[in-house]
């Protein structure tokens, strides 16, 4: 938590990164109702598995987040793109940006691009995602957006995820509790 520490005291700008894959298809929420049909809620579904590339970042102070969309696959041209978004979004190069994120082949990738662009990436250990805040943004982004959800085309699906980022202060009681920065180690 030496890193918050530092955020607080202005010393550095921190964020937690990590990509998410949704799919154009209905996800099923979760619900709870009496033993038998009445009020079964019926949801359509399409064969959609065009995949939608969000790699996003969360202020964990703040709690603004930053989303680069595309249809493309996440790799290291396209996590070095997202960086140079981010360096535009927090353009002070003296004041370090500090990046958390796991340990995927493109963002080890994109370190020689971090390093020009004054940026330090932060590596979590392997297989925890609990540590990483975003990952909590990406749940409530599925039960928003996803969740018992239908979109006819890939381009409402797109426009509503879209919408989600534009639209997030309308989220924001609810994301500053769900955001926090208690972490549990498993």
């Amino acid at each position: 938590m030496a890193l918050v520490q530092c955020a607080r005291a202005g010393k550095i700008d921190l964020l937690f990164a990590d990509p998410a894959h949704p799919t154009h298809n209905t996800e099923n929420g979760s619900r709870w109702q009496l033993r038998g049909k009445a009020g079964t809620m019926t949801v359509k579904s399409n064969s959609g598995r065009t995949r939608l590339t969000i790699l996003g970042a969360l202020n964990p102070l703040t709690l603004i987040s930053s989303a680069l969309l595309t249809k493309d696959n996440c790799d290291t041209l396209m996590m070095e793109a997202f960086l140079t978004q981010l360096r535009s979004e927090y353009p002070n190069r003296r004041k370090p940006l500090v990046i958390i994120l796991d340990n995927a082949t493109y963002n080890h990738g994109a370190e020689k691009k971090a390093r020009k662009l004054n940026i330090k990436l932060v590596f979590l250990p392997a297989y925890s995602p609990n540590l990483n805040l975003i990952e909590r943004l990406w749940k409530y982004y599925r039960k928003t957006v996803k969740h018992d959800r239908y979109y006819e085309t890939f381009q409402e699906f797109f426009d509503a995820t879209v919408s989600f980022f534009q639209n997030a202060e309308q989220y924001r009681a609810d994301l500053k509790t769900l955001l926090t920065l208690k972490f549990e180690i498993i």
